[in-house]
């Protein structure tokens, strides 16, 4: 495995005999200009896929997998230097040219609270010019932590978030006050002892009288900044319809099929997690994801905790015939980047950024990303290809 950042790693362009278009999956051609993809002219020399799918490089609306780069046990932190790059690294091998890392901001403390989150921020912010895939920002608030709301304003305003969510896990976990083998994981991820946390899970609760004129304040800063806005495990269609008013036009695992049923008759976005097609079902009896897109009830399929999930689960969508691979990659392509509002991405075709993976498929079991090119550069390789132009860079 390779990985590349430097400027050499320009390439001309790009030819296969399968390209998914807007079109369907055919041979095409295109060059690359400023980051972008162009018409393919007649004497440029291109990098050639030869048999291996071309696809519009996955964009992850909702991936925390860092979260164990940062923790990879309670208690044990790595510098965040490192472990982006380790998961800059991991995106590119897994197809995911553009990732918003689900960073929460949470009345919780320790790794979900403000220190660690301003720290990923800071870093990303430093990092992302020598990083090789897109690096956003999807901001998940925690809904009782009205303390927290300024701060979250303020990094909006300031342009260091690019999607926000609302969400609220207070009440599963006021419902395991009594289980302390369950609590005990939550308050060792916030950095304190037991007591410690059930005294910050029962001052959350008596927030609850001001969470609704929080959130509105919130949604409607993230409104004014040109931000989508997503709710988080909908339990039931009142909340949907709640969300929604709001300016909640993302449902982010909704927890019923009724209120993603909502979502849908509403005209929004419904987010399920890829691992949930790619296990067969949830881990925590939510919805089958699978059985949501045969419904017409799933637009985009997260990485959520695990980056390997979305190209995973594209392909056995298309191996078991419940969508034909060009609808299929949809869900983790165009139909993420619309909701996001991440004008550019998702489609391959002219004008739209030159964001692609090469992917081989000869085994529909077990796809392996090639190469990922990311603004027309190719910032990781797992084979050799042909030096399609002398400066070209050959894997």
């Amino acid at each position: 495995m390779q990985t590349h950042s430097e400027s050499s790693d320009q390439l001309a362009g790009i030819r296969g005999a399968r390209v998914l278009t807007p079109g369907g999956l055919r041979p095409a051609a295109f060059d690359f200009d400023a980051g972008r993809l162009a018409p393919a002219s007649a004497d440029a020399a291109h990098l050639d896929a030869a048999a291996l799918l071309v696809l519009p490089g996955i964009v992850d609306l909702h991936g925390d997998a860092f979260e164990r780069a940062v923790m990879p046990r309670p208690g044990v932190t790595f510098p965040y230097e490192d472990a982006l790059r380790d998961v800059d690294c991991q995106l590119l091998s897994n197809g995911i040219t553009t990732e918003f890392h689900g960073v929460t901001l949470s009345w919780e403390g320790g790794l979900r609270g403000e220190s660690y989150a301003r720290r990923m921020l800071d870093t990303l912010a430093r990092m992302r010019p020598s990083l090789g895939a897109n690096h956003h920002v999807h901001l998940r608030f925690e809904t009782h932590h009205v303390a927290g709301v300024e701060t979250a304003q303020a990094w909006i305003r300031d342009g260091l978030v690019r999607f926000l969510a609302l969400n609220d896990h207070l009440p599963a976990m006021v419902r395991r006050l009594g289980d302390d083998r369950k609590l005990l994981q939550y308050a060792e991820r916030a950095e304190c002892d037991l007591d410690t946390f059930r005294d910050r899970i029962r001052r959350a609760m008596r927030c609850a009288d001001e969470v609704a004129g929080a959130m509105r304040a919130l949604a409607d800063t993230a409104r004014e900044a040109g931000l989508q806005v997503a709710s988080h495990d909908d339990p039931d269609c009142a909340t949907r319809r709640y969300y929604h008013q709001l300016g909640c036009r993302v449902a982010e695992f909704p927890l019923t099929r009724e209120a993603a049923q909502v979502a849908r008759d509403l005209g929004d976005a419904i987010v399920f997690g890829a691992p949930n097609v790619v296990r067969g079902g949830s881990h925590i009896a939510a919805p089958n994801a699978t059985d949501m897109i045969r419904a017409g009830l799933c637009d985009v399929l997260t990485s959520d905790y695990y980056y390997p999930a979305p190209l995973a689960a594209v392909m056995r969508l298309a191996r078991d015939g419940v969508l034909p691979l060009e609808r299929a990659w949809h869900l983790v392509s165009r139909n993420p980047a619309r909701a996001a509002g991440l004008a550019g991405h998702g489609e391959l075709a002219p004008g739209m950024k030159a964001d692609l993976i090469l992917v081989d498929d000869s085994d529909p079991a077990q796809p392996r990303v090639c190469a990922a090119i990311v603004a027309g550069r190719l910032r990781y390789a797992s084979r050799s290809f042909a030096r399609p132009h002398a400066g070209a860079l050959a894997a």
